[in-house]
């Protein structure tokens, strides 16, 4: 037995460069976990589908900026600045590994009116805002169906898989290629939200 185990292991080295690939692989997946844990919400792309089916819920032309909350690896932030060349799209990304990331796609394939940040979007000032996209949790929908209070009126506010708490969605579609995910659309009207 012990020469079949000898022969799995064999003399198997590692070297300095993969050792330190090793441990840096291992820092970015427990930086990833710390902010997933943190935020409760991992940072998952939403699928090209379920990015055509938020793009489709929202209006031809914005009059104003928009914003992506939790804008992860940057897919949708981008989809939004390609459909809107004429809006300034800012993506809201906490953990420092997808924000990275965005910044990276960024650089590789420039968007002028596309900028990141990394900030936690419940403490930002969302109020200028005239169209929000996000991609959350269902533990991060109640905070932030309160924080989406300071929208102006007419803003128009989709949602990818999760309901805002205590709202009346406008539309909402289910997409059976995304396994029967429902996508909502919310537009902010004085004092009440529909």
């Amino acid at each position: 037995m012990a020469d079949w185990l000898d022969s799995i292991t064999g003399e198997a080295s590692v070297s300095p460069f993969e050792t330190v690939l090793l441990i840096v692989l291992l820092a970015a997946v427990l930086v990833i976990l710390f902010y997933a844990i943190r935020t409760g919400v991992p940072p998952q792309s939403s699928s090209r589908d379920a990015r055509r089916a938020l793009l489709h819920l929202l209006p031809e032309t914005i009059d104003g900026p928009i914003v992506d909350l939790g804008s992860g690896w940057g897919a949708l932030a981008e989809d939004l600045a390609d459909r809107y060349p004429e809006n300034r799209v800012v993506g809201y990304e906490l953990s420092p590994i997808p924000y990275w990331s965005s910044l990276l796609r960024r650089k590789l394939k420039p968007r002028p009116n596309l900028d990141y940040r990394r900030a936690n979007f419940l403490r930002a000032d969302l109020s200028e805002y005239r169209a929000v996209a996000c991609y959350l949790m269902i533990g991060a929908m109640r905070p932030l169906a309160i924080k989406l209070q300071e929208l102006p009126d007419g803003a128009v506010v989709v949602c990818n898989a999760f309901s805002l708490t205590d709202w009346e969605a406008d539309e909402i579609i289910t997409l059976s290629t995304t396994g029967a995910t429902m996508y909502y659309r919310y537009i902010v009207r004085r004092g009440v939200v529909a």
